[in-house]
């Protein structure tokens, strides 16, 4: 795995046939080079015999050691080969071996199943109706399976610290009105993750930050 300058990623964009996957990754560059993040925090690049296949867009905060990922790209004609789910696990390697200990992200009503399989949990609805995840961080599936199974029954170990909840009670699905389409996608993709929907645990009277029940 690499990590690819601006130039770099350009010249990869410049190369890739039309189509939704060189979409997203046009504008996964746009918002990095907008947020100025490629000389710190340059995208994770999974090379497969020397060829690019897939990009990881994220950030590491030594400050409050969360890792956000922004964007997951296979490159066209590289789909169904397994690359994203490989370069997503080397990605989460890298970023404890960095020291994060927690990952967020907001997922899409279409990835929300790709993320759920990965282990994720999710929390609230973002005001573009994608579900919000955060979470503890492991660098392995198994590790991050293995938590969240123990989260089922003890959803505390899994909760974010009290400022990041107060503002996860606020992103509930009706505090965005949207439409009744819109409304519908989301709610599917409730239903479709299941019992990884933590909601109501945001706001049960007796519970304890992770931070408050490590003390």
């Amino acid at each position: 795995m690499k990590r690819y300058t601006k130039e770099q990623v350009e010249e990869l964009i410049a190369q890739q046939p039309e189509g939704r996957n060189t979409r997203f990754l046009n504008a996964s560059h746009s918002l990095w080079f907008r947020f100025k993040n490629y000389e710190k925090q340059p995208p994770f690049v999974l090379e497969d015999a020397g060829v690019p296949v897939a990009l990881v867009f994220i950030t590491f905060s030594a400050r409050s050691k969360y890792a956000n990922l922004y964007e997951i790209v296979t490159l066209e004609g590289k789909e169904c080969c397994g690359y994203a789910s490989e370069v997503y696990w080397e990605v989460m390697k890298a970023a404890s071996e960095a020291g994060m200990t927690r990952l967020k992200m907001s997922c899409t009503s279409t990835s929300v199943t790709w993320h759920m399989r990965n282990g994720c949990i999710f929390w609230a609805v973002d005001p573009s109706g994608s579900l919000r995840v955060d979470q503890p961080l492991f660098p392995t599936k198994a590790e991050q399976l293995a938590f969240r199974e123990e989260a089922i029954a003890n959803k505390v170990i899994a909760l974010p610290s009290e400022p990041v909840i107060e503002k996860l009670r606020g992103e509930g699905l009706e505090s965005h009105g949207f439409g009744a389409k819109k409304t519908a996608r989301v709610e599917e993709a409730i239903d479709a993750v299941g019992d990884y929907w933590f909601r109501l645990s945001l706001f049960e009277p007796t519970h304890l930050s992770l931070d408050a029940f490590l003390a």
